[in-house]
């Protein structure tokens, strides 16, 4: 094996240039993957808070079908929790997964940890009870995918806080990135909707008008099951080791980035932005 001498003269092995392939290719998925997160947690601060500090809740139902029911107290809230911690997440989860603050500051580190997990099973608990109340636009079939995606996180940010308590940091590390995928279960859903719709030039495979159809159905199981897929392949390569399997997972990494990005400038321009102004 090549080996190199780092500075302080100890000996250990190189960096080949797949595995230099493979961290770029993670690096910039995770790049594009949080700006268009931020871009959507923008989207709805401005769109829900908005109407809120307004007063008008009924603008809500605009975008999120019985969003706001008059006289439903404790659905209501659920809602209005659920939109606030959304975009808490989201703003600040990603920091996360920076090395520099893990290093520098593993103070706030620890403590925005413990918001996120607190942060996961209260949108978990609220995003069930509002399938329970409300229900879903994509029937049930929907509601059978969000409360599995629920549950998920639940499971997710156990497995997480309980590794970091007995100090296995390479599996708390894990199961934190598994949980920020599938905590990002709406968002994906949403990119993955306009990227299909950006592609076909309109809807195939489901009834816009019913909210219908295979499509969604695979979607709907999709948001998250396919990046949990992809990041337990990355584990994979990671753990194999080897040029063939690390190029490969890269270029598997840059084509999901490049559908990621699409995904993103087609929910920002059709969907997030309009809504905004």
């Amino acid at each position: 094996m090549i080996t190199k001498t780092n500075r302080i003269g100890t000996v250990g092995p190189e960096r080949t240039w797949p595995s230099r392939m493979l961290n770029f290719s993670a690096q910039l998925w995770f790049i594009v993957t949080v700006l268009g997160m931020w871009i959507f947690a923008f989207y709805v601060a401005s769109f829900y808070g908005g109407a809120a500090i307004d007063g008008d809740f009924m603008k809500w139902n605009r975008v999120l079908p019985h969003g706001y029911v008059q006289g439903q107290t404790m659905g209501n809230l659920a809602v209005a929790i659920h939109l606030l911690l959304a975009v808490i997440v989201m703003v600040g989860g990603p920091i996360q997964f920076v090395p520099q603050l893990r290093k520098y500051a593993p103070a706030l580190h620890r403590l925005n940890g413990r918001f996120y997990i607190t942060a996961a099973f209260i949108i978990s608990l609220s995003g069930v009870y509002m399938v329970i109340s409300k229900g879903t636009i994509s029937g049930l079939v929907g509601d059978i995918s969000v409360s599995i995606n629920g549950i998920l996180i639940m499971l997710f940010a156990y497995l997480a806080i309980h590794n970091a308590i007995k100090r296995n940091i390479k599996a708390h590390q894990r199961w934190a990135l598994r949980l920020f995928l599938v905590m990002a279960g709406v968002w994906f859903f949403r990119i993955g909707l306009m990227f299909w719709l950006f592609i076909n030039k309109g809807p195939v495979g489901f009834d816009p008008e019913t909210f219908r159809g295979p499509f969604l159905v695979f979607l709907g199981f999709g948001q998250y099951l396919i990046p949990i897929a992809i990041l337990e392949l990355y584990f994979l390569a990671k753990k194999k080791n080897t040029n063939t399997t690390q190029v490969l997972m890269s270029l598997g990494l840059l084509l999901f980035t490049g559908i990621t990005a699409v995904g993103i400038f087609a929910a920002t321009m059709g969907m997030w932005l309009p809504r905004i102004g």
